[in-house]
């Protein structure tokens, strides 16, 4: 019998978060459809009336995934959204909007699935979530879904939490440092950026296979933990077409100069007072001028940071700085062809025939470090990781794949980490 099922749910979300959308010049690029794989979903709700205690008041509900929104702060469960619903299936999945709770239900998971879609295509096998600890003789539980919740905290916070085998999502009023970037008291919801739900799924995922990270050993498991999540979130913009065209035409080509791809959670950082984004990838702004600077390698920061979000940024920076010397490499031809020799682009615009080939080639070169970093994983000891480690995870992964390193990818790597006095321990 044939297959009728079509190989992708298309659901509407946002690429970073709602603020990209209040600006002229990033609107067009910020609205895109996700393309999730195809599964059966459930919904608890009035057209699809569910009989399994398990499902009442909750969805959407998949085979990895089930969304519970219950707001405590004012004790609301709200409607879950139907995305089996056939208005909602021929417009790809409802618009977005910060003031639609089943939006909200939309967005989390599909970046949730997305997310956990990188991870069994790296891998090549199924994602599994970390057991409930019990008390009694079964000390273990199985755990099928994990939960997300998007309205879960009236705080300026979003969480994995292993206990409760869930991701929780907080909202508040934002107080920004510069009431040009974001009307003051306006509320923001974490649950819409996709960098924070990408970030805290990696949590989940990595939470899943090596439950150990969550011990701090020593002062790089914590920061392992945070940064490998920023990386697989940093990375997932890459996947997103139009926004990857519209920064290589704005930028000339050149991703290591201030962008929106190298920004993490903008929305939030400049909601909690923060100029630009909570985390960069490759620079900074200065508090007193607002100005971006590129950030400048302090090989001693590895061995004198160590809150875990600060000390993983330097592991992200690492990984990041391999990844923009991969791509240089790898468009040094296309630039040379397109000056004529000289290395200089002329001025004005890029032909788009140029953006185009550019934005291949960085998708590529960004599908490449993802799947490495990922990868990694496997061959990561199972307790007491440290940047060394994920280093030799790395190159160990990729040879195992690729004997033959051509283009100089490991080497990048390998440059990148002892430029921060990052090495492998003997």
């Amino acid at each position: 019998m044939k297959n009728n099922k079509p190989p992708y749910r298309k659901l509407k979300g946002y690429a970073f978060d709602p603020s990209l959308s209040q600006q002229a010049e990033t609107a067009n690029i910020n609205t895109i459809v996700y393309k999730v794989i195809w599964e059966d979903l459930y919904v608890d709700d009035k057209t699809i009336p569910v009989t399994d205690e398990r499902f009442q008041g909750k969805g959407p509900i998949g085979e990895y995934l089930e969304v519970v929104d219950y707001d405590p702060t004012v004790q609301k469960l709200y409607e879950p959204v139907n995305l089996n619903d056939n208005h909602i299936l021929a417009q790809d999945g409802l618009s977005p909007s910060e003031s639609n709770p089943q939006f909200h239900q939309q967005m989390v998971y599909a970046v949730a699935m997305t997310t956990i879609r990188n991870f069994e295509r790296a891998l090549g096998r199924k994602v599994i979530w970390s057991s409930r600890r019990l008390l009694g003789p079964a000390y273990e539980e199985y755990v099928q879904r994990l939960r997300i919740y998007p309205h879960a905290l009236r705080e300026a916070n979003a969480y994995y939490s292993p206990q409760k085998k869930a991701l929780l999502f907080g909202y508040f009023s934002s107080t920004p440092a510069d009431i040009t970037l974001q009307m003051p008291g306006s509320l923001v919801f974490t649950c819409l950026s996709h960098d924070i739900i990408a970030h805290e799924t990696t949590h989940a995922i990595l939470d899943g296979m090596h439950r150990q990270y969550n011990n701090p050993t020593n002062p790089d498991v914590l920061a392992f933990h945070e940064a490998f999540s920023d990386i697989i979130a940093l990375f997932q913009h890459f996947t997103f077409p139009d926004v990857l065209k519209k920064q290589i035409a704005e930028t000339r080509g050149d991703l290591s100069a201030q962008n929106q791809l190298g920004k993490l959670a903008q929305q939030f950082g400049t909601a909690i007072g923060h100029y630009g984004s909570l985390r960069d990838a490759i620079g900074d702004f200065d508090k007193e001028t607002g100005k971006w600077s590129p950030k400048k390698i302090n090989p001693n920061d590895y061995h004198n940071v160590m809150e875990p979000h600060a000390r993983g940024s330097i592991l992200v920076a690492a990984v990041f700085e391999a990844f923009i010397n991969i791509y240089k490499n790898q468009v040094a031809d296309l630039l040379r062809i397109a000056s004529n020799g000289t290395g200089i682009l002329p001025q004005g615009e890029l032909h788009p025939d140029l953006v185009n080939r550019l934005a291949g080639e960085a998708a590529k070169c960004a599908g490449h470090v993802l799947q490495m970093c990922i990868r990694a994983i496997d061959y990561c000891p199972p307790v007491d990781i440290t940047f060394g480690d994920f280093l030799r995870a790395i190159i160990t992964a990729d040879i195992d794949l690729i004997e033959d390193d051509n283009r100089n990818y490991r080497l990048f790597f390998i440059d990148a980490f002892r430029k921060r006095g990052i090495y492998p321990q003997v």
